[in-house]
């Protein structure tokens, strides 16, 4: 009897092997063979990049990715080269605020998280967006508390753009979040009024020349008096959730904060 209660376990960890030996997972990050080794209690990843990414990346390359933390700019959440000193403005913020409250990252844009990212927007690996949803509500939930969101809102794809790739990126990062009842996720709170020129390469004022007036609220008045959380997946200047954000705050928004999978690391306010 004991034997029959455990070869369940010995024959899902006997498949698991078999398939890891016969299907081996290939790195996002060095393109290397790896074997895809399952977190135990034991053995658990020390962080939820580390445990998200375990199925895609090997485990030196779940290694080279820098999660955001503190001393930071309490508003648009670039992280200052000096490792010393508490949250402040950075310079940018302090000459021109702009119209979001505050944005936070999961990680700084570069190494792992960067070829993460890259795979998920442009290969069409979109089974990336579970473990890179998931490493993201981990992020919210670190800075946001309970009922301090009433709404959670991808930034939009122009229709043309869309078509091109398929998906919304920012959407299907957040469609699978658990939030509570008073916090909805509205995927069409804003639309792309017109076609933009990538931003790649752009520096700060081009990028805020090139977004301006690119957005606008999808129904009229829908974001009145609501806390509203703006997803997206990198933050490099600002230029798009800003003018984001500008759209929701013409229509009535109390406030708007802003979250994304990774932050560039320059200060381009």
């Amino acid at each position: 009897m004991l034997h029959r209660l455990r070869l369940p376990g010995v024959l899902g960890r006997l498949l698991h092997g078999m398939g890891d030996a016969l299907f081996p997972a290939v790195c996002l990050g060095c393109n290397r063979l790896f074997q895809h080794d399952t977190p135990t209690p034991q053995t658990a990843h020390p962080d939820a990049f580390s445990a998200a990414m375990a199925p895609h990346c090997c485990p030196s390359c779940r290694d080279r990715w820098t999660a955001v933390a503190s001393p930071l700019c309490s508003r648009c959440g670039m992280t200052f080269k000096s490792r010393e000193g508490e949250d402040h403005l950075c310079g940018r913020c302090l000459d021109r605020p702009g119209a979001f409250n505050r944005a936070r990252a999961a990680g700084i844009y570069d190494s792992t998280l960067k070829a993460a990212i890259h795979a998920f927007k442009f290969k069409d690996q979109v089974v990336l967006a579970r473990p890179l949803g998931r490493l993201l509500l981990d992020t919210y939930r670190r800075y946001w508390t309970t009922g301090e969101i009433d709404v959670v809102a991808p930034v939009p794809l122009h229709r043309q753009r869309f078509r091109q790739r398929g998906f919304n990126q920012a959407y299907l990062l957040v469609r699978r979040w658990a939030l509570p009842q008073e916090t909805a996720v509205i995927r069409d709170l804003l639309v792309r009024t017109r076609a933009t020129a990538p931003q790649t390469g752009m520096d700060r004022r081009q990028r805020r020349k090139n977004i301006r007036n690119a957005f606008s609220v999808n129904r009229r008045g829908q974001s009145a008096g609501k806390r509203v959380l703006l997803v997206d997946d990198v933050l490099t200047t600002g230029a798009t959730v800003d003018a984001c954000a500008d759209a929701l705050m013409r229509d009535g928004a109390r406030r708007v904060d802003v979250l994304t999978l990774a932050r560039a690391q320059q200060n381009s306010f």
